[in-house]
């Protein structure tokens, strides 16, 4: 017996000791394993960042604006994506609106191209978190966007506004103005007046405007062709909204990711109205330079003056402006 009480202390001895030993190496052992869900998930994530970057931004410069047109270029060099890629990983929504939409998705449409690239490659929980807001006054062809919308419903929340934009201060409530265009006649997308028979540019419905300036500026193209210029000119009332109220509206109080303007020759006018403490400032802006005239320049100036690099963009009628987070900065 008193050898069986000796092998039995023993035993108890063992586990009083090696219990709580294997206990704490169960325990590390534990932590061990945790670790690498701590460690490789930002490595995952700038994998997959450059992965989704380089499907548009990976050729160099030519290659780009080749694909996905000249604006891309420069959207790839001032890290548009990556900024969109960073706001979607850490779970914001992004708001892109498109100002003068016309009816979406044309071929020279600065931002489309690479858009469906990069929608493509997101997940479906991403899509949902990116709202892409079109902006179009026209009757006829806010009718035709809301079709093509309707048929790429799943590349990520894209919804419509049918409805002109003017500088903040014009006006403190939506307005009735008088907006002009070309006849519905005219197919939107092909040129075709099923009217006439005759075929004019497929850009030609793009003209229009609060003023006539853009429309009588391209009468040429109906004279050579025949037409009388003044048989298709349509004058509507729209109702339109000032810049930040029209923000307010599409993003919900957000600050926009992008915001693409188009208006006709009124672009510097709608940029020089917007106040250097707007709660809708975007850190990136693509608008069209060329027909602002003597605006241009006073709106380069006072883009600089609120912190934003202002670029023309070679070879087509459109400048950038990226925001600067620079702390001298309004």
């Amino acid at each position: 017996m008193t050898r069986m009480k000796r092998v039995l202390r023993t035993i108890v001895t063992l586990l009083v000791v090696v219990c709580p030993l294997q206990l704490l190496l169960d325990r590390q052992l534990q932590q061990n394993l945790a670790v690498p869900t701590v460690t490789i998930q930002p490595v995952e994530h700038d994998l997959l960042m450059h992965q989704r970057v380089e499907l548009i931004c990976g050729g160099n410069k030519n290659d780009v604006s080749r694909t996905f047109g000249a604006e891309w270029s420069h959207l790839c060099e001032w890290k548009f994506l990556q900024s969109l890629l960073h706001h979607l990983h850490k779970g914001n929504d992004i708001f892109i609106v498109q100002i003068g939409a016309h009816v979406g998705f044309e071929r020279n449409d600065p931002f489309a191209n690479g858009a469906e690239r990069l929608l493509f490659n997101l997940t479906q929980e991403e899509k949902r978190r990116v709202h892409w807001i079109f902006v179009e006054p026209s009757p006829p062809n806010y009718k035709r966007l809301v079709k093509n919308l309707q048929g790429r419903s799943d590349w990520c929340n894209l919804t419509s506004i049918n409805a002109a934009v003017v500088p903040d201060g014009t006006i403190s409530h939506a307005a009735s103005m008088l907006f002009h265009s070309f006849s519905p006649d005219i197919d939107p997308e092909t040129g075709y007046d099923s009217r006439s028979g005759k075929k004019l540019p497929a850009w030609i419905t793009q003209v229009s405007g609060l003023s006539m300036a853009s429309l009588l500026f391209n009468k040429g193209v109906f004279q050579r062709r025949g037409l009388n210029f003044s048989d298709y000119v349509v004058d509507t009332n729209v109702t339109a909204y000032a810049f930040s109220k029209l923000m307010e509206m599409a993003t919900g109080g957000h600050v926009p990711h992008l915001v693409l303007i188009d208006t006709e020759g009124f672009d510097c006018n709608i940029i020089l109205g917007i106040s250097n403490l707007s709660n809708y400032l975007p850190p990136y802006l693509i608008f069209e330079e060329r027909q602002c005239g003597d605006k241009r320049q006073p709106t380069f100036d006072y883009l600089g003056e609120m912190c934003y690099g202002v670029h023309a963009i070679p070879s087509t009628q459109n400048a950038i402006a990226v925001h600067s987070h620079n702390e001298t900065c309004i």
